[in-house]
């Protein structure tokens, strides 16, 4: 869950929710259908949390205005 910024296209989480989907994929190793049975395999083991938008706000995100304004601020010899 969390915030959603069209100024910028960020989007900043708030919380997590816990819930996790399966991807189902055999190269996956989180997944349920994952075909290696050793744990020291290479597949990669990313793990996704389903991104719910509870604002959708309309200006930057807070990096995005501290960045904006030491670009703005900033002396150039």
């Amino acid at each position: 869950f969390g915030n959603q910024h069209r100024g910028c296209g960020h989007f900043v989480v708030s919380y997590y929710s816990g819930v996790t989907m399966d991807c189902k994929r055999p190269d996956c190793k989180l997944s349920s259908a994952h075909k290696h049975t050793a744990l020291s395999c290479g597949c990669p083991s990313v793990w996704h949390d389903h991104r719910r938008v509870q604002n959708l706000i309309q200006e930057p995100c807070d990096n995005c205005k501290e960045a904006a304004l030491a670009a703005r601020v900033t002396r150039r010899w």
